[in-house]
C-alpha cells in the first residue's frame, strides 16, 4: 500500500512531457480492458461457472433418470437359452434390450439442501471474483502509475540536463574571463555526463513500467501504447481528527466483497450439515423398466401338422395267434425360426416398484460427516473473524497514514521555505565565486527534494482520504 501511495505521489508532482504513440490508454479504459482479458479475471469466470454447472446439477437431481441397454452374446456348451430359461447342449446367439429409470421420492432433504448449498457457493464465487476484480484494479492503478512516474523521471533528468548545460556554458564564459578557476568547469563537466547517464536509466525504466503495465493487461510485448494524464487537482488540507474507525468498519463490512464471500461460505457450511444429517434418515426411490430378449433357437408354429407312423408295441391276433405290430399315426406341429421382432414382441416385460432403503448401521460414515460438516460451519466462522480482523487493521492503518500525512504536509511546507531561502543565498554566492561547483549543486538538490517531498506529502495526504473513501464503498477516480 506504501508503495502505490509513494508512486501515485510522485506521478502527480511533474507534467509529463509528450509520448508519441500508436494507441493511448486511460486508467479506465485499461481497467475495463483488464477484466475483459486477464487472465485471473478469466480464471475467476471459470470458478463462477463451475458454481453454476453445480447448482444446475442439484436442481435437476429431482429429475428421474432413464438409461438403455443392449447387448449380444454367443454361449457354447451346455447354456440357459433367455427366451425359454431351458439348458442346452447347442451353440446360443442371444440379444438382450432393456430401458430402465427412477428417482428419488424421498431423500432426507439432501436434494433441497444441495440446491440451497449451491445457490450460496454461486454467491460466494461472485463475491470472489469481486475480490479479485478490486485487487486487479489496485494493479493495474500501480502499473499504470508507474509508467507515469517513468515519463515523469524523463522529464525531470532532461530538465536537470538543460540546467546543467547552462550553468556549464555560463562558467565556460567565465573560465574564458579568467574569472573562474577551470576546475569548476571539469565539475560542471562531470555533473552533465551524469545527468545524460540518468537520462538512459530513466528510459529504460520507462521501458520496464510499460512491460508491467502490458502484463497485467495481458497484452502482446510488441503492442504499441502510450498513456494519458489525468488532470489532478491538489486539494486543500481536510481535518481528519473527527474520522472514526468504527465508523469506517461498519461501512467497510457491508461493500468489501471477501466479507460477503466469507458470510456466503458460512451459510454454505451450515447447509452442509442438514446434508450431512440426510444420510442419517431413510431414503424412498421408485425404479421402472422394459426388457425383452432373442434366440437364434427360438421357434414359432407354422399352424401345419405333419403325421408320422409311431411304434407302440407288439400283440398277438386272438385268431392266428401270430404276433404284429401296433402303429399309430402320430401328428406334429410343424415349426420354423422364429423372427426377430416376433421374439422382441412376445418376451417384453414390465416393471415397476419403490424401494426403501433404512440405514442401520454404516461403520459411523454418516456420523462422521456430520461432525465433519459442523466443524466446517466453525472453520468458516473462524476465517470470517479472521477477515473481519485484517479489515479493521487495514482501515486503522489507513487511518493512521492519513493522519500521519497530515503532520508531514505541515512539515514539509516548513522545510521547503527554508530551502528556498539556502538556495537563494547559494545562488548569490556561487555568481560572486564565494562557493565551489559542489556546495552549489548541493543547495540545488537539497531544494529539489524539499520541492518534491511536500508534494508527495500534499498528494499522499490527498491519497489517504482516497483510500479511506475506499473503504467507505465509494468510487476511487485519479
Amino acid at each position: 500500500m506504501k508503495q502505490l501511495i509513494t508512486i501515485f505521489l510522485i506521478t502527480l508532482c511533474f507534467t509529463a512531457p509528450s509520448f508519441a504513440q500508436n494507441d493511448t490508454w486511460d486508467l479506465a479504459r485499461c481497467l475495463r480492458y483488464a477484466e475483459d482479458n486477464n487472465l485471473q479475471i478469466k480464471q475467476a469466470a471459470i470458478g463462477i461457472r463451475q458454481a453454476e454447472l453445480t447448482q444446475e446439477q442439484s436442481k435437476k437431481s429431482r429429475l428421474p433418470n432413464l438409461a438403455a441397454s443392449a447387448s449380444h452374446s454367443y454361449n457354447f456348451g451346455r447354456s440357459i437359452d433367455p427366451t425359454t430359461n431351458s439348458f442346452e447342449n447347442n451353440t446360443i446367439q442371444a440379444n438382450g434390450f432393456g430401458l430402465n429409470g427412477g428417482g428419488l421420492i424421498y431423500g432426507g432433504g439432501q436434494v433441497q439442501n444441495s440446491i440451497k448449498q449451491s445457490q450460496y457457493d454461486v454467491s460466494a464465487a461472485q463475491a470472489d471474483a469481486s475480490v479479485v476484480k478490486n485487487n486487479l484494479g489496485l494493479s493495474v492503478a500501480q502499473a499504470y502509475l508507474q509508467v507515469l512516474l517513468a515519463q515523469d523521471q524523463i522529464n525531470i533528468t532532461q530538465n536537470r540536463l538543460k540546467q546543467t548545460q547552462a550553468q556549464l556554458d555560463r562558467t565556460q564564459k567565465l573560465v574564458d574571463a579568467g574569472a573562474v578557476a577551470r576546475v569548476t568547469l571539469l565539475d560542471l563537466e562531470a555533473q552533465v555526463a551524469s545527468d545524460e547517464q540518468g537520462i538512459v536509466a530513466s528510459e529504460n525504466a520507462l521501458v520496464q513500467a510499460f512491460a508491467l503495465l502490458k502484463t497485467q493487461l495481458n497484452l502482446d510485448p510488441d503492442y504499441k501504447m502510450s498513456i494519458a494524464r489525468p488532470a489532478f487537482e491538489l486539494l486543500e488540507e481536510l481535518d481528519i481528527s473527527t474520522i472514526n474507525v468504527e465508523t469506517l468498519y461498519n461501512e467497510a463490512v457491508k461493500n468489501q466483497p471477501q466479507i460477503v464471500a466469507g458470510e456466503y461460505r458460512k451459510k454454505s457450511a451450515e447447509v452442509g450439515i442438514d446434508i450431512a444429517k440426510a444420510g442419517l434418515r431413510p431414503s424412498l426411490t421408485y425404479f421402472g423398466g422394459l426388457s425383452t430378449n432373442y434366440s437364434n433357437l427360438g421357434r414359432r408354429l407354422t399352424g401345419a401338422v405333419d403325421t408320422f407312423p409311431q411304434f407302440i408295441g407288439t400283440t398277438q391276433n386272438p385268431i392266428t395267434g401270430e404276433d404284429f405290430d401296433l402303429i399309430i399315426d402320430t401328428p406334429v406341429p410343424r415349426v420354423e425360426n422364429n423372427p426377430f421382432t416376433n421374439q422382441l414382441n412376445q418376451n417384453l416385460s414390465q416393471a415397476i416398484g419403490v424401494s426403501l432403503n433404512v440405514p442401520i448401521y454404516s461403520r459411523g460414515v454418516n456420523r462422521i460427516n456430520v461432525e465433519r460438516a459442523e466443524l466446517g460451519v466453525l472453520s468458516a466462522e473462524l476465517s470470517n473473524e479472521q477477515t473481519r480482523q485484517q479489515l479493521k487493521n487495514d482501515i486503522q492503518n489507513a487511518l493512521i497514514d492519513a493522519r500521519a500525512a497530515r503532520n508531514t504536509l505541515r512539515a514539509a511546507d516548513k522545510t521547503l521555505e527554508a530551502r528556498e531561502v539556502a538556495f537563494t543565498s547559494a545562488q548569490k554566492r556561487f555568481d560572486l565565486g564565494a562557493i565551489n561547483t559542489f556546495d552549489y549543486t548541493a543547495a540545488k538538490d537539497a531544494l529539489d527534494i524539499a520541492k518534491l517531498n511536500l508534494l508527495n506529502a500534499k498528494y499522499q495526504y490527498v491519497f489517504s482520504l482516497k483510500v479511506l473513501d475506499f473503504y467507505l464503498g465509494r468510487e476511487i477516480t485519479l
